[in-house]
């Protein structure tokens, strides 16, 4: 019987261990709240006018840009898929 006890002591302890940091875990950490702050930002009206201008422009350029070179057109065609992307949060939230 004594040799049970030593083995329940440290599963008690284990146990305790494992609590005392589940509770620890749901604290806030100090990096959190700039990165929700980052996050409202992006997926908020801000993004919303961000997209439709970058949409805009880019999509002038390239119809309206005469001889662009290989390189602006490239670049023009990174910046009208990262204006579709800022968009497509709030474009989905439309359909549900």
């Amino acid at each position: 019987m004594k040799s049970l006890l030593p083995a329940w002591r440290r599963v008690g302890s284990v146990a305790a261990l494992c609590l005392s940091y589940c509770g620890i875990a749901h604290a806030q950490l100090p990096w959190e709240t700039p990165l929700q702050t980052l996050q409202t930002s992006l997926t908020g009206p801000v993004a919303k006018a961000i997209g439709v201008i970058c949409l805009a422009i880019s999509g002038a350029m390239l119809a309206f840009g005469g001889e662009l070179s290989d390189f602006t057109r490239r670049i023009l065609m990174v910046v009208l898929a990262l204006s579709v992307m800022l968009m497509a949060n709030q474009f989905m939230s439309i359909f549900g």
